[in-house]
């Protein structure tokens, strides 16, 4: 099954930040992730983000299409929009 939540780099949080929506059910109840610009993957692409590791520890963005096939298990993509304003996180 395929969930999608969506964000806008928001005026909540910092502006050198953007903010992940996490719908009910996942991310064992964090309602939101707060992502630094580095860490978002670029405009068009994804990343695969794991919610129980450090960011230095994440794995690098690459092509959706890639990350997408196999999600591996805990793992997130994290979507960013051709636009680079919105991202969309996958599970």
């Amino acid at each position: 099954m395929l969930l999608v939540a969506g964000i806008l780099a928001a005026a909540s949080p910092p502006a050198s930040e953007f903010r992940v929506e996490v719908p009910p059910g996942l991310g064992g109840g964090a309602r939101s992730l707060d992502l630094n610009p580095e860490d978002a993957p670029p405009p068009g692409s994804c990343r695969l983000w794991y919610p129980d590791r450090k960011r230095a520890d994440q794995p690098p963005a690459g092509p959706c299409a890639s990350l997408t096939r196999n999600i591996p298990p805990g793992a997130w993509v994290l979507h960013r929009a051709p636009d680079g304003k919105r991202l969309l996180r996958v599970h």
